[in-house]
């Protein structure tokens, strides 16, 4: 019997390993804004041209709503893969931020945080982790 159990255990299915890069993973849904974070003395800083709108199925829009595409996002690691911000990488630090990395994945500065709400009739996502950070 405890053959039988041990050589059923070998042949169960298992998860899928995670692909190379981490875990598939999508941002919350809504409008994001990239600026300068600020400090006690100073304001954060607004980084025009740099934001975005988060839709379902791994989709964003530009702010002006004419350009749209795709992202990518593997464990903590962004890129959209389509679109006018094609190429333009991130390092997800949770569900609502995320990190502007430059050509050679090294940090500019610049983050990106969701701000509130989407519009156009897009729900927010549940309050979910994206893969397992917060």
């Amino acid at each position: 019997m405890a053959m039988t159990l041990m050589l059923a255990a070998s042949l169960a299915p298992t998860p899928a390993s995670a692909a190379p890069g981490g875990d598939l993973g999508t941002l919350h849904n809504g409008h994001w804004t990239c600026e300068y974070p600020g400090d006690a003395a100073a304001q954060p800083r607004q980084v025009p041209g740099e934001g975005f709108r988060i839709t379902p199925d791994s989709s964003y829009r530009t702010p002006d709503g004419k350009g749209g595409g795709t992202y990518l996002l593997l464990g903590k690691a962004m890129v959209f893969t389509s679109g006018p911000l094609n190429g333009h990488s991130y390092e997800a630090q949770g569900p609502n931020t995320v990190l502007q990395l430059d050509a050679h994945g090294k940090r500019t500065g610049v983050r990106c945080s969701r701000k509130g709400a989407a519009s156009g009739g897009f729900a927010d996502a549940p309050e979910a982790t994206v893969n397992g950070a917060n």
